[in-house]
């Protein structure tokens, strides 16, 4: 039985959603990583594109997880300029010895590029991870329950 806590960040919602669409497959608290950064309109998009490229970390409300009894990490981060969401790094960063041993799932919100670059960044700058979904954000609400199903449901 799967002991896992789902942390997200979100820019528009869409991580948040399947975070809790994640939670109602395989059980585990929800927390929502705080972006102090101002994201919105396109110098926002360009600012995170930037961060993203160059692997910074920046300001966040960290939601204090509790993950002392976990067995496995779900992170719900969307993909930008096909990397990390620095907000993510930042939390990564600060909490990797609390998540080292454990079962790590990465689960991308992106528009359908590929997912390789993100792979490659997080387990050179963290730790390997045990699984990688991508869920475009153009899926119907039935499709992206039925890609989590699957892909939770296996692990």
């Amino acid at each position: 039985m799967m002991k896992p806590a789902i942390v997200y960040v979100t820019r528009t919602g869409h991580c948040r959603t399947l975070a809790e669409m994640a939670s109602r497959v395989v059980g585990g608290k929800v927390w929502e990583i705080g972006d102090r950064e101002r994201r919105s309109g396109f110098f926002g998009f360009i600012r995170s594109g930037r961060q993203s490229t160059f692997n910074m970390a920046t300001p966040i409300e960290d939601p204090n997880a509790d993950l002392r009894d976990i067995d496995t990490l779900i992170l719900v981060t969307p993909i930008w300029a096909g990397r990390l969401a620095p907000p993510v790094r930042t939390w990564m960063r600060s909490h990797i010895e609390e998540v080292r041993g454990k079962r790590i799932f990465l689960i991308a919100s992106n528009s359908g590029g590929s997912t390789v670059r993100l792979q490659q960044s997080f387990e050179k700058e963290f730790l390997p991870i045990d699984g990688l979904l991508s869920v475009p954000i153009q899926l119907s609400e039935e499709q992206k329950l039925n890609k989590l199903e699957a892909f939770l449901g296996k692990s």
